[in-house]
């Protein structure tokens, strides 16, 4: 989804930045074509092809077949909808930023690959939309790694808008009004239950697995929620006295563990995450911070 500036959410009294670094995050977006011409045709007006001083295809001295090659204005790509994929055989609904900047349309384009939900994928770009993904996927968690925008392939949520769905261990992200609708796989930040090279994170929603970014261990500072090693939450420096930034990460904890899980930032206790009736099946998931 698109970035927006980083920003603190309240959470059971803590502040937890909700910004990800790098995906599934909008990526730099090149909305500048380049030039192209049409060769082999003519332009109004030139004369091409025949003796000097005559317009070709007549006698000379003629003018002949005097029409005008007219550009036609680029036409969008057929809409379609995202929650009954009504595109032809052999293509796929997706939804794409129109304008480069907030999802706000979909598309039909090609089935390009038959990589399966949860396998690794490469994307064409938010604009562009392809990627190698079967007709029930779209690839997203995306960051570049070595000049290819690589990610997972997540489910389209079936159903509809008021009754959405998606398998069992995920949830149906929605942004644009519906025009975005994938499933978003939770995981269990105690278990880091998540495919290599991501992490189990705190999106502001749920827990699910991002691409780790920068790997900062334990105190130190940072900037996003995926900017910490795996384990780790990036939070608000109030809790931290020691904290030398806005925010520094600190572990994730079993609350029925005690406080031993956080020698790594010392001075700290193993609190609950989520106030109190708001744990929804994560009653155990704490985090370190001075009390």
């Amino acid at each position: 989804m698109p970035t927006h500036p980083c920003r603190p959410r309240a959470l059971g009294g803590l502040l937890l930045l909700t910004t990800i670094a790098c995906g599934p995050p909008r990526p730099d977006f090149n909305l500048v074509a380049d030039a192209s011409t049409d060769e082999g045709v003519d332009s109004p007006g030139t004369e091409t092809g025949g003796e000097p001083g005559t317009e070709t295809g007549g006698e000379p001295g003629t003018e002949t077949g005097g029409a005008e090659f007219i550009p036609l204005p680029d036409m969008p790509p057929p809409s379609c909808d995202s929650w009954t994929h009504n595109c032809p055989d052999g293509e796929k609904c997706v939804p794409y930023p129109s304008s480069g900047g907030t999802w706000d349309a979909n598309k039909c384009v090609a089935v390009m690959g038959a990589q399966a939900v949860g396998e690794p994928c490469v994307s064409g770009g938010w604009v562009e939309a392809t990627d190698d993904c079967d007709e029930t996927s779209f690839c997203w968690s995306v960051m570049e790694i070595d000049g290819e925008l690589i990610g997972y392939c997540h489910a389209f949520c079936s159903g509809s808008p008021d009754n959405p769905q998606c398998p069992e261990s995920s949830y149906c992200g929605v942004a644009g009004g519906g025009v975005l609708a994938i499933c978003i796989p939770t995981c269990d930040p105690l278990l880091q239950d998540c495919a290599a090279g991501l992490a189990c994170f705190f999106d502001g929603g749920s827990f699910t697995c991002i691409f780790t970014i920068q790997n900062i261990p334990a105190g130190e500072p940072c900037g996003f929620i995926n900017d910490c090693a795996a384990g780790l939450v990036c939070l608000d420096a109030e809790p931290f006295p020691a904290c030398e930034g806005s925010a520094c990460c600190s572990p994730f904890c079993d609350i029925s563990l005690g406080d031993g899980q956080c020698e790594a930032v010392p001075g700290t206790s193993c609190v609950s995450f989520f106030e109190e009736g708001m744990a929804w099946g994560y009653e155990q998931v704490g985090v370190c911070i001075v009390l």
